[in-house]
């Protein structure tokens, strides 16, 4: 007999030995009671059998169980009973997404279901979130009976936001504010000075790379005057602590304030004195110092003129750069002054002169880039010989080098009317000069151009075409560094309360269209926008709301940046 026959015949008497043992036994078709020495194919598992679940977890999130077991941030596991139904949920950590299951898991759906027939293992991975664009939902920030917002932004997105808050007396207007930092919630209200008259005009400025910034306000005081207050705000200690910084027993007009990256800030602003007449004044405040000494930054003191509407705006260097209206009551002038890094300013020169009776000077802005570069918008009406038309336009001049540079130019064509004048331009620069100034016309049409660095402004697009219903606010605007810009406004609805409308401008498509920022009936006005380079923006507008009062709300743009 061959080695080969030998092997098949063992072979055929083992599978012989095992059938009759498992026939023996019961565990074939017969019908003992036993087990057997193994479980038939097709039944269940043993009672009390337990199998392993095992998690795996890769970026940030926690991954729980129905039935409970399994809850970790990190890879861990749990024994589940023979034929137990797992439900995995993953909830990602903020910023983060699910980006999916593998193993006996597939799908990015938030929960998974397995079948505890075997051990088995499951990896949930999560990843970063994609950015989101657009607006986010309205939020109420303060009490009934607030008023003029002003907003800023830095380049962290972390905001400031400051208004005026009436007292339950319904008399006097404090000075409130509030500050947001990502991730997180815009901080309690809190009331920023402790005087005893009431707030009128506030203004703000931020340096947006360091997030450092200066508030101004005026306020009346005990004199019935109003004086000129401000407060500093570091991102990482927040509000400071608010400083006079006049002691002139004139009253104060209006003020503008700017601040560059080391915290050096500037302000200017009109008041009367040294004798009956509006005169401009500054002081400049440092962080080793504290505010220094007012002082008059321009000697015209001729009876009937009037020096007001002051801008002021400051480079990275800590250079400050002025510009103020004069009027006689009949004609109108931009005069100019700058200061060095140190606060000492030149003399005061005329920058854009009167030219009589057949033109008007309106009101104007002042911005400035990273590099000192600054312009200059204001709205002005000419009355050509002999022509009872006039025709009103924005214009611009720039200022570089530490010096203005000669010539004035339009930034469109005229509008032109019996009394064709334009409200006051808001002009908006970001850190590598490009510019975007809008303003609204007696047609009620709100217009906005745009300029590359150092280059002429493009033609005027009416964000807001000319309508029946006027414009309600003056627009709110901001530019980002890949020059998109955002501007706000309301308008009259015809319901006789305001609505309002925001429009979104990028380099390659233009000017998209209004679209509206609240659904309600009731008035929402004074819009104003904080943006920074990155595109990311606040707007914040008080809203009316029956039986509280003006609140101030806020919404917040992401750019997706």
């Amino acid at each position: 007999m061959t080695k080969k026959s030998t092997c098949r015949r063992w072979m055929a008497c083992a599978w012989t030995l095992a059938l009759m043992t498992l026939t023996a036994c019961g565990g074939g078709g017969g019908g003992g009671s036993g087990g057997g020495l193994f479980p038939p194919i097709g039944l269940p598992p043993p009672a009390g059998a337990a199998y392993r679940l095992d998690v795996g977890i890769a970026g940030a999130g926690r991954v729980a169980s129905q039935p409970a077991g399994i809850d970790c941030a990190d890879s861990c596991g749990a024994d589940f009973a023979a034929g137990t139904q797992v439900t995995l949920t993953a909830a990602p950590a903020a910023g983060q997404v699910l980006g999916g299951w593998a193993g006996a898991c597939s799908g990015a759906a938030s929960t998974c279901t397995v079948r505890m027939d075997a051990a088995l293992a499951v990896t949930a991975t999560f990843v970063a979130a994609p950015p989101v664009v657009g607006w986010g939902d309205a939020l109420t920030v303060s009490a009934g009976g607030a008023s003029q917002p002003k907003v800023a932004v830095d380049a962290q997105g972390r905001a400031l936001l400051v208004w005026r808050q009436l007292e339950a007396d319904q008399l006097t207007d404090r000075l409130w504010g509030s500050l947001y930092r990502p991730g997180g919630d815009w901080s309690a209200p809190q009331r920023l000075e402790a005087n005893s008259g009431g707030v009128r005009d506030i203004r703000v400025a931020i340096d947006k790379a360091s997030g450092r910034a200066v508030v101004v306000w005026t306020q009346l005081s005990s004199v019935g005057a109003y004086d000129l207050w401000a407060l500093q705000v570091d991102p990482s200690t927040g509000w400071g602590a608010p400083a006079l910084l006049e002691t002139v027993g004139g009253t104060v007009g209006f003020a503008s304030a700017g601040i560059d990256a080391n915290g050096n800030a500037t302000a200017v602003w009109s008041q009367i004195g040294p004798a009956t007449r509006f005169s401009i004044y500054a002081n400049r405040y440092t962080p080793a110092g504290g505010w220094g000494t007012a002082g008059l930054i321009e000697t015209d003191e001729v009876v009937g003129t009037v020096d007001g509407d002051p801008a002021v705006v400051v480079a990275g260097s800590g250079e400050s750069v002025a510009v103020w209206k004069r009027s006689t009551g009949s004609s109108a002038s931009l005069w100019t002054n700058r200061a060095d890094a140190g606060g000492n300013w030149a003399a005061a020169a005329e920058l854009v002169p009167d030219a009589g009776t057949g033109q008007s000077i309106g009101a104007h802005d002042l911005a400035i880039d990273a590099g000192g570069n600054a312009l200059l918008a204001w709205g002005q009406a000419d009355l050509p010989g002999g022509s009872n038309q006039w025709e009103s336009a924005v214009w611009f001049k720039r200022y570089a080098a530490g010096a203005w540079q000669g010539g004035t130019a339009r930034v469109d064509a005229p509008f032109t009317g019996t009394q064709a004048f334009l409200s006051t331009p808001v002009l908006r620069m970001n850190a590598a000069g490009s510019a975007v100034v809008s303003w609204g016309r007696q047609d009620q049409a709100l217009m906005a151009a745009t300029a590359a660095p150092g280059a002429a402004f493009g033609a005027g697009h009416a964000v807001r075409p000319a309508a029946s219903l006027a414009l309600a606010s003056l627009p709110a605007l901001g530019v980002d560094d890949a020059s998109h810009a955002l501007t706000a406004w309301t308008e009259a609805n015809g319901k006789g309360t305001s609505d309002l409308h925001a429009a979104r401008y990028a380099p390659a498509e233009g000017w998209g269209a209004p679209a509206p920022q609240e659904a309600t009936d009731e008035a929402a006005n004074t819009p104003d926008i904080g943006m920074n380079e990155l595109g990311n923006a606040v707007l914040a507008w008080q809203q009316f709301e029956p039986g509280a009062g003006t609140r101030i709300l806020v919404r917040r743009y992401a750019s997706g940046r």
